[in-house]
């Protein structure tokens, strides 16, 4: 599937009958990506749209959690789960990170290995784990 705003709006509307789920999961990716590249006045891009559902899959997760501490039903929401997956960017392993990680303090000068400046060039690695970036750094940089 293309990854722009129109192209989830066609196939959205194809399918919004026969697998409303699914339909909805792409109209909620078409207005997160909308609004990030209205807010920045520029077309939308394929990494947008990867870092929306990274988002949006942290977001439902998280709502997950909070609605089976109530009781409450999460099937609708762990099938949008599952289709939310598809439009993830492929996270690396541990290892990899770590190898990334390595790269990029090989790069800069001896002055400048430090968390402010090694963070904001792992942002751009995609599918890093910023959660685990911090751990990752401090330990190479022993």
């Amino acid at each position: 599937m293309e990854y722009t705003i129109k192209a989830f709006t066609m196939e959205r509307l194809k399918i919004r009958k026969e697998n409303p789920v699914r339909s909805n999961v792409l109209l909620m990716l078409a207005d997160a990506v909308k609004s990030i590249t209205i807010d920045e006045r520029r077309p939308e891009t394929e990494a947008d749209f990867k870092k929306a559902a990274l988002k949006m899959y942290q977001e439902t997760q998280n709502t997950i959690a909070e609605y089976k501490k109530g009781g409450a039903a999460t099937d609708e929401l762990e099938a949008e789960l599952r289709i939310i997956e598809e439009f993830m960017p492929k996270m690396l392993s541990v290892e990899e990170m770590t190898a990334a990680a390595k790269k990029v303090i090989d790069s800069l000068p001896e002055a400048d290995r430090n968390l402010k400046n090694i963070m904001p060039k792992l942002k751009e690695i995609e599918g890093f784990d910023m959660k685990s970036a911090k751990s990752i750094i401090e330990g190479l940089l022993k």
